[in-house]
């Protein structure tokens, strides 16, 4: 089958990290990805994780966000930022809920998109599901990863900025540094998913 044809916009790393934080806005999700030849995945998309198909490379989007922003909401810290002080430092994080949850996603993604190759993008605390589930018919990117006590995944390449507390835990030889754009950046600016402008990876 011939795949369609017209000119589409290349898709950022940044911008599919900005898309994906877009909880619970589906429809303006979809007609950002509709730029870059992608059509969002409704059954699959959710606060957690955005998933995307392009009919133009026939690849697959998916992106993990990153802890829930408000750390003062009872339920949000309870679920992200308790499990990020508990299970990140220790390796346990994939025994967790969040971790299982993006693990079905990525299953049911696999098995809806029978042999097609996967685009996928995680930040933070999510960097660590994108490492860990990346197979060999994906290509995996992260970005100022709390990859603390992971194995290395070679299908996966992880990015830094240079400031960044988080991604400075993981191993060096894990990561690709980059300058911050601001060299007084602090380590609470340096995590920003802004930074991630300055990747050269187009999904």
């Amino acid at each position: 089958m011939d795949r369609p044809t017209r000119k589409i916009k290349k898709l950022s790393m940044y911008k599919a990290l900005k898309i994906g934080y877009m909880r619970g806005q589906e429809e303006k999700q979809a007609r950002k990805l509709k730029k870059y030849g992608y059509v969002l995945d409704k059954a699959l998309t959710n606060n957690e994780r955005m998933v995307a198909y392009s009919p133009f490379t026939n690849k697959v989007l998916f992106v993990e966000n990153g802890s829930q922003a408000n750390i003062f909401n009872p339920n949000q810290f309870r679920e992200d930022w308790l499990n990020n002080l508990t299970t990140v430092p220790t390796g346990a994080f994939p025994y967790t809920p969040r971790f299982q949850d993006a693990k079905n996603a990525y299953l049911k993604a696999k098995k809806k998109y029978n042999d097609v190759t996967f685009k996928m993008v995680g930040h933070s605390q999510s960097a660590i599901s994108v490492n860990a589930l990346a197979g060999t018919n994906d290509k995996g990117y992260t970005f100022n990863g709390a990859l603390i006590k992971q194995k290395d995944n070679p299908n996966v390449t992880n990015y830094r900025t240079k400031n960044d507390l988080i991604s400075s835990l993981a191993n060096p030889n894990d990561m690709r540094t980059l300058a911050a754009s601001d060299p007084n950046q602090n380590f609470i600016a340096a995590h920003n998913i802004g930074n991630s402008q300055f990747v050269p990876v187009f999904l």
